[in-house]
């Protein structure tokens, strides 16, 4: 069986990290993987592709013709049978897709990476929206609100109804797809979480050991959706308390100027910010992992840590995580107080983790043990249940 990952752009983050270790893992197992994207991808993620797996360029994210008949030579040559839309939310590759297949013999799945009811382009007005005084403004915003909703809701209705099946990252989106999109049927919905994307310890007895008074962030450093400043602000009230712990950022992004500015005036001497970097070094001496996003749709820094017996503490700003962390006993989910995020609770419950040695190495235990149920063999097989 030959199988197209098609992505609207192919560079270094979360949907190529499980596209490549997904399509890895199928070429092992005997099929054919192609990789197509839109726009022109970075070198450094080329560089990290399996070379058992082809790579084709398409001509920019457009519905144009000559997308068209690329993407139709493609599958025509390489005799795909199944299609993996990677980009679940937009209608143009979809629109290409449907264009490019017609009345060839091909499956045709559509995974949305994200909660369903939001995205970026919604939270950056609602971002504007909570920054302006004027009546004005805020009444453009709203109605800007309201058409991108539309149309984000159209766009997924269309990728939906044109897809064979269109996979959610976890069961509490499907209530949430529903009501965003106002679909009749669910039918074609259906659970695939994403993959560990890291190498894994099978013993978690070999690694507690080794691990440090380390709290680790990592991800991408953001405003939009990472929200790292409130990491910034836990920790202030933690290092003081806590001062043989060890604060440390393993990421980059458009905020960590602005991150570091604002750990150097709140006076923090135990943080440190790493850049991009494999985590896995850093799993393996971490004790707790904290994440603070506005939103997420399935964020792999959770189990990946967890099968390193890292402790996840989380804000829980979104429905998924309760499917990955149950609270209190493999990790820690702090809920908004108020609708609001509060650094002063989050800190108080990490304080207690980072005073309970005992209770810490449980919970490590029990997060390792967690983590199987996201290991490529588990999510692999489910794969292929679909292609058959």
């Amino acid at each position: 069986m030959n199988v197209l990952f098609l992505m609207k752009y192919y560079n270094l983050g979360g949907v190529e990290m499980v596209t490549n270790i997904l399509a890895s893992r199928f070429v092992d197992d005997g099929y054919k993987v192609i990789i197509a994207s839109f726009i022109e991808p970075s070198d450094d993620i080329l560089h990290r592709k399996d070379p058992r797996i082809l790579y084709y360029l398409l001509s920019g994210f457009s519905t144009s013709k000559k997308n068209i008949d690329k993407l139709r030579d493609i599958l025509i040559k390489e005799k795909v049978d199944v299609v993996i839309n990677q980009w679940g939310l937009p209608y143009i590759p979809m629109y290409v897709l449907k264009k490019a297949s017609k009345n060839l013999q091909l499956k045709i799945f559509s995974v949305h990476h994200n909660s369903p009811n939001t995205n970026g382009r919604l939270k950056d007005i609602e971002i504007a929206l909570s920054k302006t005084d004027s009546k004005f403004r805020s009444l453009i915003l709203y109605m800007k609100k309201v058409m991108v909703y539309l149309i984000t809701s159209w766009s997924m209705r269309y990728v939906y109804r044109s897809s064979d099946k269109y996979i959610l990252l976890s069961d509490s989106y499907i209530e949430k797809f529903v009501g965003f999109t106002a679909i009749k049927t669910i039918s074609k919905l259906c659970v695939i979480t994403n993959p560990i994307t890291i190498p894994c310890i099978e013993n978690i007895g070999e690694i507690l050991s080794e691990k440090r008074r380390e709290i680790i962030y990592v991800g991408r450093i953001d405003y939009n959706q990472k929200r790292v400043y409130r990491v910034i602000e836990v920790w202030k009230l933690l290092e003081k308390k806590h001062p043989d712990w060890k604060l440390i950022i393993v990421g980059d992004g458009v905020e960590r100027n602005k991150l570091e500015k604002q750990s150097s005036q709140a006076g923090l001497k135990h943080v440190a910010f790493e850049g991009f970097k494999n985590p896995q070094e850093y799993y393996k001496h971490a004790s707790l992992l904290i994440l603070t996003s506005e939103y997420e749709g399935f964020p792999l820094v959770i189990p990946e840590g967890m099968s390193w017996g890292v402790v996840p503490c989380v804000y829980g700003s979104y429905s998924a995580i309760y499917d990955i962390v149950k609270d209190g006993v493999n990790g820690m989910i702090v809920e908004p107080q108020n609708n609001r995020f509060d650094a002063e609770t989050m800190a108080e419950r990490i304080s207690l983790l980072m005073s309970d040695n005992t209770r810490l190495k449980l919970m490590a235990k029990a997060a390792k043990q967690i983590s199987n149920q996201y290991s490529l063999d588990v999510v692999s097989d489910s794969w292929y249940k679909l292609f058959v």
